[in-house]
């Protein structure tokens, strides 16, 4: 499969508007969220080439494609709902690579249990996919990593 075919396919699974431009900073494919938010411009952007970058991808053959959400998608991304503990170790081996056969085996669920849960930790984070669920996770970890506005002190 081509890298382009890869990104498109990524993308798809991705909810907030996004595209894969290439080191030039052609568009060369993009979300049906991103195609509804350039055609209707929907909340006035810039043109998506000039989103910020979300990630980079070298090819083996030395292609560089640059991965671009919507600026305004960092800024109204809900908090993550808290899990229970259960669901918080499914969700941490989901993030470090696991398949669901190694999860189930590694804490001693069945197979079908760990399907299950991995479904409901895609419906409370609002995610489609394992690489949506990694997103989700780096984008509360720089969430909580931000450092709080000081309050100003109370002079007397």
């Amino acid at each position: 499969m081509d890298p382009v075919s890869l990104l498109a396919e990524l993308l798809q699974g991705y909810r907030h508007p996004a595209v894969a431009t290439d080191e030039h900073g052609a568009v060369v494919c993009m979300n049906t969220a991103a195609v509804d938010e350039v055609n209707h411009q929907l909340r006035e952007t810039a043109d998506a080439k000039d989103w910020p970058p979300l990630a980079t991808f070298r090819t083996s053959d030395g292609q560089t494609f640059v991965f671009r959400r919507a600026a305004w998608a960092f800024e109204t991304t809900p908090a993550a709902p808290a899990l229970p503990p259960r669901l918080a170790k499914i969700a941490s081996l989901v993030i470090d690579g696991l398949t669901d056969k190694q999860i189930s085996q590694r804490v001693g669920l069945t197979f079908s249990t760990v399907r299950t849960y991995v479904r409901q930790l895609y419906r409370r984070t609002g995610v489609h996919s394992r690489v949506g669920l990694v997103h989700a996770s780096r984008a509360e970890s720089t969430r909580e990593a931000r450092p709080t506005p000081a309050s100003p002190s109370s002079q007397g």
